[in-house]
């Protein structure tokens, strides 16, 4: 059934297992209220405004995204759900209130105590050390980098497609995408209606987080997607949500030179041009790294090399230099030992 541009939120209904979810809102939202509506199949997420995004709401142009994806062809749309919370109907009477979007698939949730919570992309900056001290609470999993490279491989296959349609993210950053290694590396991308079409104007004031704003003034574009997605690598691997340097070395345990070369471009301010080419190589490059049974990492000495479970690009060297101060210390000191023992101290 294809619902209206316009839905009324009095044909809206709490969903049966909504106290099963926890879900927080996000910087626009007032509430995610799982519900379903009449003839439609499943479980529908009801993103309800708060009142200054509604100030600066344009309804228009929210509408324009509501009927851009009924139009899409058939296997386009299937792409688009798949990929992203993409508005499927506005929701008021008279003044839109919101939006209806189809919540992330299972598996793309985690069991927290009695509550599933959503799997976002910024557990991937999680050191192993920080893993350890979560996992009694939270129950949470450290996630090695070839890891944190398929999934965001996926992440780019769906910035680059949505580029492709004449859609920029916009607003993308880790806690605007949701993630699965299991039964396969998959992403979903939400707060898709902070999308905007390539030099157009969108439904949603341009605004980032301080941690992901641009180097210089202007409008949303794809380069400046590559800019953030830069960076949401070298967060990930960095094992860092809010660094703003490169660790040339760890990038370079898990890196070729020229997958480095990629982001530095795209880092060093946000680029005017981007070789879109090389970066979709390097996404698919990705997607190779985990196989069922073992995990691999692609550096300029070795194009397929197994990289160890829980082992991570961050402190690997500071970790062995550590070791290694350890072991002269003690082997310094039984030195000592053995000259006071001979000398009769």
């Amino acid at each position: 059934m294809n619902l209206p541009d316009l839905v009324d939120e009095a044909d809206l209904t709490p969903a049966a297992d909504a106290d099963a979810y926890h879900l927080r809102p996000g910087g626009q939202a007032r509430s995610l209220e799982p519900c379903e509506i009449g003839g439609v199949p499943g479980r529908l997420l009801f993103k309800r405004y708060d009142e200054e995004t509604l100030a600066g709401l344009d309804a228009d142009a929210l509408l324009a995204m509501v009927r851009w994806r009924r139009e899409l062809p058939r296997q386009d749309r299937v792409t688009l759900d798949r990929r992203c919370a993409w508005p499927i109907a506005a929701v008021g009477r008279g003044r839109v209130t919101g939006i209806l979007i189809r919540p992330a698939p299972e598996e793309m949730f985690a069991e927290l105590r009695d509550r599933r919570v959503p799997r976002h992309l910024d557990e991937l900056t999680r050191s192993p050390e920080r893993v350890n001290a979560l996992r009694e609470h939270y129950g949470t999993r450290y996630y090695e980098p070839p890891y944190k490279l398929a999934v965001l491989g996926r992440l780019l296959s769906t910035v680059q497609w949505l580029h492709e349609q004449g859609y920029v993210v916009g607003d993308l950053q880790l806690r605007n995408a949701v993630f699965t290694i299991d039964p396969a590396p998959a992403v979903y991308l939400l707060d898709c209606d902070s999308c905007l079409p390539v030099g157009g104007r969108g439904a949603l004031p341009e605004a980032d987080p301080e941690q992901w704003k641009l180097p210089r003034e202007g409008a949303f574009t794809p380069e400046s997607d590559y800019y953030k997605f830069a960076w949401a690598v070298v967060r990930c691997l960095q094992e860092s949500a809010e660094t703003w340097s490169l660790d040339e070395t760890a990038l370079a345990r898990v890196l070729p030179s020229r997958h480095r070369r990629l982001i530095g471009q795209c880092v060093d301010g946000a680029p005017e041009s981007v070789d879109v080419e090389r970066w979709r190589a390097a996404g698919e490059s990705w997607r190779w790294l985990v196989t069922p049974g073992r995990i691999y990492v692609e550096t300029d000495s070795n194009l397929r090399e197994a990289w160890r479970r829980g082992r991570s690009a961050v402190g690997d060297g500071s970790r062995a230099r550590h070791g290694g101060v350890v072991v002269l210390i003690v082997v310094l000191a039984a030195i000592a030992v053995v000259a006071l023992v001979t000398l009769g101290v």
